[in-house]
């Protein structure tokens, strides 16, 4: 009988038994976690790639750039999405925006950079969103593409000392930016007024 429970082969008590099952449930519950984890992580990536590439195309389809200088954007683009903490298709989006707006490459990829700033910084923003609000400032303003991060930095600075978010600024801007600056105010006044 010692020599049996020595060698474990002696039965096990109820609560031994539920005991060794209980563990052996667990190291299963755990190695089917990560196999679940690495099948999801399969599925994102799936996913990411495709939302990259169909933005890819998109901008493909509105930029007069060449095939080289979109090949070379990529790569421009997944350093700005990594620098600003977004998405890659997120940022190429954008740029397909501006692309569609008539803003050659270099300048779309400005003004991509800043409405996903913009986004982040933007209270719950989209990159749409983000992406209207500054076409329509700079539109009625006369802003350049080089010099629209004084946009956000604007919006940014007043929705960090007063009642108002920066997204709500550029919504109210969105709407009115045009009226407010044929009515002679500046971007700083138009800011001021909202």
């Amino acid at each position: 009988s010692n020599a049996a429970r020595q060698a474990g082969k002696l039965g096990l008590s109820f609560f031994d038994g539920i005991k060794e099952q209980a563990k052996q449930f667990t190291q299963w519950v755990s190695v089917t976690s990560v196999v679940m984890e690495g099948v999801q992580t399969l599925r994102k990536m799936k996913d990411a790639v495709i939302e990259v590439d169909s933005a890819m195309i998109e901008l493909k389809k509105v930029s007069d750039a060449s095939n080289n200088e979109i090949k070379n954007y990529f790569d421009e683009a997944a350093e700005s999405a990594k620098k600003l903490g977004s998405s890659i298709s997120d940022v190429i989006n954008a740029t397909a925006d501006f692309s569609r707006l008539g803003y050659n490459l270099k300048d779309a990829s400005i003004l991509a950079e800043v409405a996903t700033l913009y986004k982040n910084v933007g209270d719950g923003i989209t990159i749409d969103e983000a992406s209207s609000s500054i076409v329509s400032t700079m539109k009625a303003f006369g802003i350049e593409a080089e010099n629209a991060m004084q946009i956000i930095d604007s919006f940014n600075e007043v929705g960090n000392n007063f009642a108002i978010s920066s997204g709500e600024i550029g919504d109210a801007l969105k709407r009115s930016a045009s009226s407010l600056a044929v009515g002679g105010n500046s971007l700083s006044e138009a800011i001021g007024l909202i």
